[in-house]
């Protein structure tokens, strides 16, 4: 059973859904729950670069970053950040990321171009069992994400 509601979240209309059966911490699990298909989830995933972090938004289970291209884009060391830095850096446990978080948006952020073939899609709700769907426009113009093609499909 999922439960829906509108919010007002920094200051952006979302459709908060909310899961009483079950988490939906990993693309497959929220397509599941959502049926929603994968490629309109998206991953919000905290990297670090040198000694700074940044997020990336990467489109469900059909993409992966390419760490070899993205550390390029960057000119420094890109890789993904360990659980307990998650925790310390966003403040959540990994599964329960959410992009609409002052944590994040006090970031450096890199898009996947690919989520903008969406005109919505569902991310993290900053819980194991919440998910919200959000206009990808609205997304782009909280974020102010660098696109970088550093992204590519996974096999």
């Amino acid at each position: 059973m999922v439960k829906v509601r509108r919010e007002v979240i920094m200051g952006l209309t979302v459709d908060v859904l909310e899961f009483d059966h079950g988490g939906v911490e990993t693309v497959e699990a929220a397509s599941r729950e959502s049926g929603e298909p994968v490629g309109r989830i998206v991953k919000t995933l905290l990297l670090k670069a040198g000694d700074e972090y940044l997020v990336a938004i990467v489109r469900g289970g059909d993409k992966v970053i390419n760490f070899d291209r993205l550390s390029k884009a960057l000119g420094k060391s890109v890789a993904m950040a360990k659980a307990r830095e998650v925790r310390q850096v966003l403040g959540v446990d990994v599964g329960a990321v959410t992009p609409l978080s002052e944590r994040v948006l006090s970031l450096k952020v890199v898009m996947d171009p690919s989520i903008l073939e969406n005109d919505y899609v569902l991310c993290g709700g900053g819980s194991r069992n919440t998910l919200m769907r959000i206009n990808v426009k609205d997304l782009v113009n909280l974020l102010k994400p660098m696109f970088i093609d550093a992204f590519d499909q996974a096999s």
